[in-house]
């Protein structure tokens, strides 16, 4: 049996990858943990072979960790985060893989079959062509993710990513670390991002504004404006949906009619 421990500060992310764990014959779930330093003390006294690894955590992230454990005999770790522009530095640390959330089967099974081999025959990972060219893939990746690919906005779909056109986008909305990005034939889909980091990332295109700590709306489907109370507004897109504004976002709405007023 390979000892499994799950290293995730997410309880939702560690149990999705309990439940993939359980399904698998030859693993066995030795513990969880919630954070970097008292994974260090779990892999001391467990002694597991397979590490699945959050990389940004609070305190001590999973690259910190995994560098720590260098000067042990430390087990294989296969990265788990959303972020795909760590994807370097995880291999940099000699991970098996990189599984970016939320993690499907399929691709929970592939870099698993990547573990089971690695504990059949241990080596470093070999830098050959196969890996040279999922670094470029992962950097060009990185490139669209981090808003360099204009106009465009990618989002992770099983383990595809399609790209949406940002003038389709009519709202994006959070729902605690997940967003949820709705366009004009009614789709939705859903990325793993902060609402402050993706209207950092959209800020250069203009149209986007953050109306509350939840809402950012495209300008370009905004039908019109009510003032309500206390200097806030309702806003209805074209498609008929209404977000109240916040009180938090007034000077960013003020500056909005501002300009609005300007173009007019």
């Amino acid at each position: 049996m390979i000892k499994v421990l799950v290293v995730d500060d997410e309880p939702l992310a560690r149990k999705r990858l309990a439940g993939l764990i359980a399904h698998e014959a030859d693993l066995t779930l030795v513990g969880e943990s919630g954070d970097g330093k008292d994974a260090r003390a779990k892999i001391a006294a467990l002694a597991p072979e397979l590490l699945f690894l959050d990389i940004k955590m609070p305190g001590m992230s999973g690259l910190e960790l995994a560098r720590s454990l260098h000067s042990e005999k430390p087990p294989y770790i296969i990265f788990t985060t959303a972020y795909a522009q760590y994807a370097v530095d995880a291999f940099s640390v000699d991970a098996v893989d990189y599984l970016l959330k939320p993690c499907d089967r399929e691709r929970f099974s592939q870099a698993l079959a990547k573990a089971r081999e690695r504990l059949r025959n241990p080596q470093p990972i070999a830098r050959d062509m196969g890996l040279d060219v999922l670094l470029t893939q992962l950097g060009t990746l990185t490139a669209s993710l981090s808003g360099r690919a204009a106009g465009r906005l990618a989002i992770k779909d099983g383990t595809r990513f399609k790209f949406l056109d940002l003038a389709d986008i009519t709202h994006i909305q959070a729902d605690g670390d997940y967003l949820h990005v709705h366009t004009v034939n009614g789709e939705r889909s859903m990325i793993r991002e902060r609402m402050q980091e993706l209207a950092r990332r959209l800020a250069a295109g203009g149209s986007f504004v953050r109306v509350s700590r939840s809402v950012m709306l495209n300008l370009r489907h905004l039908k019109e404006m009510k003032p309500k109370q206390r200097g806030d507004y309702e806003f209805v897109l074209k498609n008929g949906e209404r977000f109240a504004s916040g009180s938090t976002y007034r000077a960013a709405v003020k500056q909005l009619i501002t300009e609005l007023r300007r173009n007019a």
